[in-house]
Parts: structure tokens; sequence; C-alpha cells
């Protein structure tokens, strides 16, 4: 998954967006197009927007709570004492691992990238976070986007639209 997204180099072989390599891609543009949601979520030292935004300098406010409400993580958010700026402190050391998981979702889908990967996206999740999490799966699929989930918990796999092969 981490080749995939770029954060490793492949072994062998070469994965490809729109036919160049990724290392063809600058970083900022190549995290345009691919969202990642990590098995083990680190969150950086900022607030909740700057987290979902991925430090982006020109912050979009607008994306940063579309992205939020697709992540079905927006009312979470606004109950938190400072609601989008919270400071998470260093690893996200301020919410419950479940609040980091869905976060690091809402930080996936910050400006709808094409193609989302997530590595064990519900393996913290409560029931309205798993059902959160399938709505915004199913939501990527019906605007054409593409997801690639590695899950043990078999519930997040099959929503939406049907898949050609399953592990």
């Amino acid at each position: 998954m981490r080749a995939i997204v770029g954060a490793w180099q492949p072994a062998h072989g070469h994965v490809r967006l729109h036919g160049a390599t990724l290392d063809q891609w600058p970083a900022a543009k190549r995290g345009r197009f691919i969202g990642y949601v990590p098995q083990s979520v680190d969150l950086m030292n900022g607030t909740v927007a700057e987290n979902i935004a991925r430090f982006d300098e020109a912050r979009d406010e607008a994306a940063v709570i579309r992205a939020a409400k697709a992540a079905g993580v927006h009312d979470m958010i606004v109950r938190l004492p400072a609601g989008y700026d919270l400071m998470v402190g260093e690893g996200g050391t301020q919410l419950s691992a479940g609040q980091r998981q869905r976060l690091a979702l809402a930080r996936a889908l910050y400006k709808e990238p094409f193609l989302v990967v997530m590595d064990e996206p519900n393996s913290n999740l409560d029931t309205p976070g798993d059902q959160a999490l399938a709505e915004a799966v199913a939501n990527i699929r019906k605007r054409g986007g593409i997801t690639l989930i590695v899950a043990h918990r078999r519930s997040i796999v099959g929503h939406g639209q049907p898949f050609s092969s399953r592990i």
C-alpha cells in the first residue's frame, strides 16, 4: 500500500499514475490525486483543520469541511473543545484512536482525490465510524473514484459497487 501511494519505493517494477511513474510526479501534485489512510495513523502537531488539509499553505476551508463531512467526522469535530482549531498534539495525542482514524479518512478525502488507498481503515472504528466509512467508500465510487482497501474485518469490503475479486 505504501508503494502504491509513493511512500516506499517498490522492490521491483513501477507504480504508475496516468502512465508516469510516481517519481515523475512531485509529491504535492501526486497528493492531489491520491488519498491515503494508513494502518497506523500519525497526525502532525497542528490543528484538526491543518491535519485534514495536509498542512496545505493554501488551505481551502470549504474543502476541509467537505472532507470532514464526507468522512462522517464533521459533527464529532464541532463537538471538540476548539472544533477545527483544536491542537491535536504530536501524533494526535489529544484524540482517541478512532478519532485519529476518522480524521485520517477526512485527510485522505481532502480535495476529492481520484484514488483513495486504505490500509485497515476500520480497525479502530465503532459502529457509527464503520457506517461513516462505508458511506465514504460508496461516495468515492459514485463520483467515479477508485478505492483500494486492505482489511481484516470484511465489513468494509463489498460496500457500494461489486468487486471483481476478493481475497
